[in-house]
Order: C-alpha cells, then structure tokens, then sequence
C-alpha cells in the first residue's frame, strides 16, 4: 500500500558568472577587453510547503559555492559556505526560530570551505590536456591525481598515468634522452571551518601534492601525498610506479600505511583480445 506521508517543496537555484570589461593595452582596438572575475558563484535553497510550523523547519539551509581562475588559468580557486536561517538552542538543536529573532544575523554560518590548485608541467606549451580519471570520478573521487588514482580491476591494460602509447620506436627514444624528462606536478591546500554547535574551528587544514614523471622512454613513476595539520599526520599517500614492455605492460602500486594500506602488481598482454593472458596479485586491506 502507498505511504500515508506526502512531500510537497521549492527549490532555488541561481548560477552566475562575473566578468569585467577593461580597455584593451592594443590602442588600435576599439572594443574593451572581457576579464572573468568568477568563474561560477552559486545559491541554492528549498522550502517545504508541507512543513508544520511548530514542529518542522521549512528553510533549508543556503548553499553558496563559487570558483575562478588565476595566474593564466593555472590556479583554481573554489570556495563555499552553508547559511542555515534558523537559530539552535543550548543543546545544538535546530529550533523553529530565526537566527536574526534570536540576538543574531540574518544568516547563521554552518560551515566553509576554501581550495586552492595550482598545476605545473614540463610540457607549458602543450594545448593537449591529460585525460580525466574518470575511474575516480565514477568513485566520487576527484580528477586529479591528489588522492591517488582509483585502480579498475576490469580493465588492467590501462596506464595508470593515462598516457597513450609512444611512436616512433627508436627514434622517439633518441628524441627523449636528447630532451628534459616529461613530468607534471600538482599542488593543493584544502581549508574547512565548521560552526555548527558554536564550535567555531578549523576542522580540516591540509596540503597535498600529485607529481608524475617518466623516468625513462620504458619507465614511469608517480606519487600522491600530503599534510594534515589539524590531525598532524600524513594523509592519503600513495606510489605508481609502471614499465613498458612493449606488447605488454607492469605496474605496480603501493599505499605503503593507512587504514587502506595495500599494494597491486599486475603484469598482462596490451592487446585486448589477449587480455586473459595476465598475472595480477593484490594484498587484502586489513581493518
């Protein structure tokens, strides 16, 4: 039988971009130049029609996130915050007063969040972008390196550093002792504030770094790894290390502590109609 309960609300969502318009330093142009100042800024709430005023809160709470590009679209910079228009009482509790009835502002600040990502590589002039970890992304992970890349257990012939295959044979090696090491690197720093008892505190202060190079025309290797400052210790860390044997492939992959310490090593066939000709081994994750 159908549920005895009904819903009934509105949502809000508004999205915007920010740009500015400045004279060109090309005094033949006529035209002013557009520079994005914000890239994104968002709000989104909801209301519940069904909300009974003296027992349910019918405001959410205010989303507010946004983002922009510095440094010649190297450095990403994202923000957030959560704005709950309601006030709590002694023990923490939502209660059906508004924050500004009650001694406070309009809005109530729950939580915010800041992340700066800033890219760097060998390869400055190369358009071509790396391809996205979508492994990750399908995990709710992220597309970069900096937690680490997702291991697809269905597919092993895979890079794990998601590079096509070299050409040219003896000459393309030639070409790479004869120019720098191809490498790419990535930086992160991640602030949290939390508020939602009062509390008032940083709750999450880290910084990480993703770095990858090819140490030869044959061998690669990469590393993800970083610093919690509030719990003072290593955060996710993990080392990518991979051979190229021509027709075949090994990788190994090692997340040497942890509450996921584990490690991988696979070795198989490239070709995809030959991938059942592989050896992989993985430790279990102890808990």
């Amino acid at each position: 039988a159908p549920g005895l309960t009904n819903s009934s609300s509105i949502g809000f969502d508004l999205s915007n971009t920010f740009e500015a318009k400045v004279t060109d330093k090309d005094s033949t142009k006529t035209e002013p130049k557009k520079v994005m100042l914000l890239n994104n800024l968002n709000f989104a709430t909801s209301y519940n029609l069904n909300a009974d005023n003296t027992k349910t809160l019918a405001c959410s709470p205010v989303r507010v996130s946004g983002g922009t590009q510095l440094f010649a679209n190297k450095m990403n910079v994202n923000f957030g915050a959560t704005l709950d228009p309601y006030a709590i009482d002694n023990s923490g509790t939502r209660i059906n007063v508004y924050n500004i009835n009650n001694g406070g502002s309009l809005f109530r600040m729950t939580s915010a969040n800041m992340t700066l990502n800033y890219s760097i590589s060998s390869k400055e002039n190369d358009k071509s972008k790396k391809d996205k970890n979508s492994q990750s992304q399908r995990n709710g992970g992220r597309e970069d390196d900096l937690f680490g890349t997702n291991t697809d257990l269905s597919d092993n012939r895979k890079s794990q550093f998601n590079d096509e295959e070299p050409e040219g044979g003896e000459d393309a090696i030639s070409e790479f002792f004869r120019s720098k090491l191809p490498w790419d690197m990535t930086f992160a720093y991640s602030l949290t504030y939390g508020n939602n008892n009062r509390e008032k505190e940083i709750i999450g202060n880290s910084i990480m770094i993703s770095a990858n190079a090819d140490l030869t025309p044959k061998w690669k290797a990469g590393i993800s790894t970083g610093y919690d400052f509030v719990q003072n210790g290593v955060t996710f860390t993990q080392l990518r290390f991979e051979r190229d044997l021509l027709s075949w492939r090994m990788d190994f992959n090692w997340t040497p502590f942890g509450e996921n310490a584990n490690w991988g090593f696979f070795i198989g066939i490239k070709a995809g109609i030959l991938s059942d000709i592989k050896w992989d081994k993985r430790s279990t994750i102890n808990r």
